[in-house]
């Protein structure tokens, strides 16, 4: 989850980051609520100020937070930058003028969290654990998964982040049981349902047969965009391209591990992108367009296909035919979407914290079942029907027809009137119930598809059926690369390279030309120090093999 995530995905992705929930009868209950009153905090309200580093996290409003204010006594006050800080340029910043806020939710990859470490800005989670959340370390360790307090140790031993998006083995085997190992936002390519038809819906599982049909609907309607993507997307790589060619992360090339740009495949790739871009099937709108724009574009119905995942069957009509809808086409019989495990957003503490004691204990209810229901699920109900309106829900019940390891009472299930405002406006409809990702604090992945589990659905069935078998994980491609160090710096040089090129070589005159801008982008990153580089992945990538194989 390193990239960007662009505005026509954030709905569909929040899909995936659904987490569990449960009774309070487990050891889970909130520790802050007063028995008795409805959950009510028995402490004074206080507000904690909260940073995050990416652009859409939530301002705490709403009903979701609203109800989890009034049961936990704590509120938040969000400060957040207009574009993801990565480099953390506005932490250095905190840190210059004495201001680091109660709590940080930040990219797990932000530049400056090896810095609040070292510096010692931030509490340890073990100290804190252990001396005001003690049922923290069991929540984590007996639902999320023991790497989560093991694997992001430091120097010192102590562990400073608590990490959010971790493929735990717990993960992997809940995930498998309990949903389907295949998140619905893998890219996709989204068609027109209409356009498809028209054309009598051909196989679209090779490059050749997908340019083929594209070229087909381009035909039949001149007026539309035959495909398109934004910045976020491509402009510093093909990223909806990379899975439907099945390239990893890294090359492994005999006992080498190479940059990707060695992989033939990432050379195939580009030459699919080019032959897009001389039958004027893609255009150089897919690497500028912000996803706000591409989003409205494909709402309009100006876009034939796009780059989306399988959950824009639940977008609107476009505008111009609300009789069609968009569906995802078969992926690449070359699809394959690679992860290495090592999570997606850090939670760390702040020394400058006014009250460490009530933090830990919330993200103590927060990690829990009970939580995990308030932050993702909503209003709990006592059967499908039981829906009153959008922010008091209720939004799930327990379906006790349908067994669960996490959930005794039964597999949490939306409401049918929740559902069917998921139906007409997804975005708007999760928005206003003020549940989801936004608001996160600590989320249990090992359960985010529970909630849309459902064995006798058969679309659900035939997508895990089919992409299930495409996600491979990598755990010994896990590399830490110190970015101010000589590798780091060479590493840095070649993304950029990457990216400097790319459209040059999508949009290359000839494959003469392609072939010879190729050459000189790999002649340029041999003089950066490519080599060196791959001699650290390759070093790195032994001892992980040797560790993995050891555990």
């Amino acid at each position: 989850m390193k990239k960007s995530i662009p505005a026509l995905l954030i709905a569909s992705l929040l899909v995936a980051m659904l987490a569990g929930c449960a009774s309070k009868n487990n050891g889970n209950a909130n520790p802050s609520a007063s028995p008795g009153t409805n959950g009510e905090s028995s402490e004074g309200v206080i507000t904690l100020d909260l940073y995050s580093d990416r652009s859409w996290y939530s301002d705490w409003t709403g009903a979701g937070a609203k109800r989890i204010t009034a049961k936990t006594g704590i509120s938040f006050n969000v400060k957040k930058p207009v574009q993801d800080d990565g480099d953390g340029k506005d932490i250095s910043l905190m840190i210059a003028s004495n201001s680091l806020p109660d709590l940080m939710v930040v990219d797990k990859e932000n530049k400056m969290l090896n810095q609040l470490i070292d510096g010692g800005y931030l509490y340890s989670m073990d100290e804190l654990i252990d001396k005001y959340a003690p049922n923290l370390r069991k929540i984590l360790d007996e639902q999320y998964g023991e790497e989560l307090l093991t694997n992001f140790k430091e120097k010192d031993g102590k562990t400073y982040k608590l990490i959010s998006g971790y493929q735990t083995k717990k993960y992997l085997e809940e995930a498998k049981a309990n949903g389907g190992l295949a998140p619905v936002w893998l890219p996709q390519f989204v068609v027109r349902k209409d356009y498809y038809d028209e054309i009598g819906r051909p196989d679209t599982s090779t490059p050749e047969k997908f340019l083929d049909a594209l070229q087909q609907m381009a035909k039949n309607h001149p007026d539309k965009i035959p495909y398109l993507g934004d910045k976020g997307q491509h402009s510093k790589d093909l990223g909806w391209f990379l899975p439907q060619f099945g390239i990893e992360d890294y090359y492994v090339n005999g006992d080498k591990v190479q940059h990707k740009l060695h992989n033939p495949q990432y050379k195939e790739m580009i030459k699919f992108a080019n032959a897009m871009a001389s039958k004027g099937l893609l255009t150089k709108e897919s690497f500028v367009n912000t996803g706000e724009v591409t989003a409205q574009k494909v709402a309009a119905g100006s876009v034939i296909v796009s780059a989306q995942n399988s959950a824009a069957k639940n977008n609107a009509a476009p505008k111009d035919n609300p009789n069609t809808s968009f569906e995802m086409l078969s992926p690449f019989s070359t699809y394959m979407y690679p992860t290495i495990p090592k999570g997606w957003m850090a939670l760390v503490i702040p020394k400058s914290n006014k009250n460490p004691e009530r933090t830990i204990k919330l993200l103590e209810y927060a990690a829990s079942k009970e939580g995990q229901a308030d932050f993702f699920f909503g209003v709990e109900g006592a059967g499908k029907d039981d829906f009153k309106s959008l922010e008091s829900g209720p939004h799930f019940y327990y379906d006790q027809s349908v067994p669960n390891n996490y959930f005794p009472q039964g597999k949490p299930s939306f409401t049918t009137g929740f559902n069917d405002e998921l139906s007409k406006d997804w975005s708007g409809s999760w928005k206003q119930a003020g549940m989801g990702e936004p608001i996160m604090l600590v989320a249990n992945w090992a359960v985010s598809n529970t909630v849309f589990w459902n064995p006798q659905d058969p679309d659900k069935l035939a997508y895990d059926k089919l992409m299930s078998p495409k996600m491979k994980f990598f755990p010994e491609f896990n590399f830490t690369i110190d970015s101010t160090s000589e590798v780091g710096v060479i590493e840095a040089k070649i993304n950029t390279l990457r990216a400097d090129y790319l459209t040059k070589l999508v949009f290359a005159k000839s494959e003469t030309e392609l072939d010879s801008l190729y050459s000189e982008m790999m002649s340029v990153a041999d003089s950066i120090g490519i080599v060196k580089l791959e001699n650290e992945y390759t070093k790195q990538y032994a001892n992980n093999k040797a560790k993995l194989a050891n555990q």
